[in-house]
């Protein structure tokens, strides 16, 4: 497929948030994405990714996926993607003008192969990859912005492993085709403005010239988009109370099933098993309640996709597969959780912080939790990579965010010459911090106790490009919006001595930053109000 790139860079001191609100009516134009990476602890943005304009939007749904233009690009990219030779082995193709539809014909799930064969057996994962081989440019660097972004679904898993059906309401996955991406890197003070055409659409450089000219217009027209909170009212901050969120899991009803999943690990069946439920509040800008979550619980991996019907938005602090340089991958186990030792005044006590360190690295059962996630990591790596080339760089390392600190592993290795990035999701999928160990018993768990799909809550936000590199991370302190309520999701590692009242308080305190964000957008109070308020909320925030 031809594909041809037209960059532009400018200089420009907006914020990543202010950039992609001009350009997209501040989060409300459909099929659009902000990804974001900032040091931890901190609003410091290292990379943003804006994604104001897609060509397609690709949804995969048990064996189908169906791939739908969005604008002219994306018509001349499913024509070019029709004439193609490149329809993955087990599937067929149904093509218009418009749509083009992929259905496996057979999911077995790989049963009957050995272990490194069945991962390369069809799924309809094997699509998202045909589209990243399609649309290569002649320049390795332009295939960086030859990409797809958006979301996997925890369910997914379902293409992966016989487990037991639910009726899903999320796809397993959905993602667009970029088209227009404005790239913002550290503190620049620049921006690299990225259109894209495909097919018949490559050659028209005079289109893809004017999408520049547009986007550079409005970044320049306006200094500053308009506050993410308006200044003009004065409001006092009200604290989150219970009347202010719906859960469908009391705690009496949690405590009970912890109690079931304890008895099913003391018959032998699991080691842990991550036990979640689902709070709801009001939230009528997704937009903006991404905005406050970013200022009061800022973490590595932040992110806001408009799906059109829905919106999906978090602070996660966790990556799940990382796939770069062609064939190297990452996977970063995160387990142990402490607060920082924050003052009323909002700074950080540094010796009592030191202290609480030493108590997490200390401390036995959240070492042998983590040690346990460790060797999931390299266990789902070994299925992948090449003899020897296992490695864990970091082990029970302290990293600090603006709340908590988290105990960090790192394990790596280089991809097998037969593996790509959708292969090696599919060895890892879903994370071990979501699901418990062993993994597909602890998903079987799972399924009965919770009866319902996870939808995205513990899938992956994903960028997969042209180079067959891919990053992604947990969808954790997220929320998915939908007519005006925002679904947050939290879970607990439930193990042999867990108490059931803890446990269910954990989860409350690990949504609270993301309803309380919710609940700060509603309220529309002021940026001063915002600082000072945040203060005191995010102290009792955890991770």
């Amino acid at each position: 497929m031809q594909v041809n790139t037209l960059t532009k860079k400018l200089p420009l001191s907006l914020l990543p948030c202010e950039v992609f609100g001009l350009l997209t009516t501040n989060g409300r134009t459909s099929h659009t994405a902000l990804l974001e990476t900032a040091e931890p602890g901190t609003q410091k943005s290292k990379r943003s990714i804006s994604m104001v304009s897609a060509a397609a939007v690709i949804e995969g749904l048990d064996g189908t996926v169906t791939i739908k233009s969005l604008n002219d690009n994306g018509k001349s990219f499913i024509r070019a993607l029709a004439k193609s030779d490149g329809v993955p082995a087990g599937f067929t193709q149904d093509a218009s003008s418009e749509v083009i539809t992929y259905t496996l014909n057979e999911g077995n799930y790989g049963n009957g192969f050995y272990e490194s064969q069945r991962l390369t057996q069809p799924t309809i994962a094997d699509v998202l990859t045909l589209i990243t081989e399609q649309i290569q440019c002649n320049q390795k660097a332009d295939n960086v912005s030859s990409c797809l972004i958006g979301a996997m679904s925890f369910d997914l898993v379902d293409q992966y492993e016989a487990l037991p059906s639910l009726n899903k309401t999320t796809p397993d996955f959905k993602f667009y085709l970029a088209d227009q991406l404005v790239i913002q890197e550290d503190d620049s003070q620049s921006a690299k403005i990225i259109v894209k055409g495909f097919g018949d659409n490559a050659t028209n450089t005079v289109r893809l010239g004017v999408a520049i000219d547009s986007i550079e217009s409005k970044l320049l027209s306006s200094s500053k988009t308009p506050s993410l909170i308006a200044t003009s009212m004065s409001h006092t901050f009200t604290p989150l109370q219970s009347s202010d969120f719906k859960i469908d899991v009391t705690d009496e009803q949690f405590a009970g099933k912890v109690e079931k999943i304890k008895q099913r690990i003391i018959e032998g069946d699991a080691f842990q098993v991550v036990l979640s439920r689902t709070f709801s509040t009001e939230c009528d800008d997704a937009f903006k309640a991404y905005q406050v979550l970013r200022k009061s619980n800022p973490g590595p991996y932040m992110y806001y996709i408009n799906f059109a019907d829905s919106q999906l938005f978090g602070s996660s602090p966790e990556s799940a597969l990382k796939v770069f340089d062609n064939s190297k991958v990452t996977l970063y186990p995160i387990a142990g959780t402490r607060k920082r030792a924050i003052t009323e005044s909002g700074a950080i006590n540094f010796e009592l912080d030191a202290k609480t360190e030493f108590e997490l690295i200390s401390d036995e059962k959240e070492g042998a939790e983590h040690m346990m996630l460790v060797d999931l990591a390299r266990n789902d790596l070994a299925k992948v990579i090449k003899a020897g080339s296992r490695q864990v760089t970091q082990l029970k390392r302290i990293v600090k965010y603006s709340n908590v600190m988290h105990m960090v592993s790192e394990v790596i290795g280089e991809l097998r010459d037969d593996i790509n990035p959708m292969h090696a999701y599919r060895a890892c999928a879903n994370m071990g911090t979501l699901t418990g160990a062993p993994k597909i018993k602890a998903v079987e768990i799972i399924r009965e106790l919770e009866q319902k799909p996870r939808g995205y809550y513990g899938g992956a936000v994903s960028i997969y490009n042209a180079n067959q590199e891919f990053d992604s991370a947990i969808i954790i302190r997220s929320a998915e919006v939908a007519d005006g309520v925002a679904k947050v999701s939290a879970g607990a590692g439930i193990v042999y001595d867990s108490k059931p009242e803890l446990e269910a308080n954990e989860t409350f305190h690990k949504a609270k930053a993301v309803l309380n964000a919710c609940q700060l957008a509603e309220q529309e109070i002021n940026e001063q109000d915002i600082n000072e308020n945040l203060k005191e909320k995010s102290k009792e925030s955890a991770a």
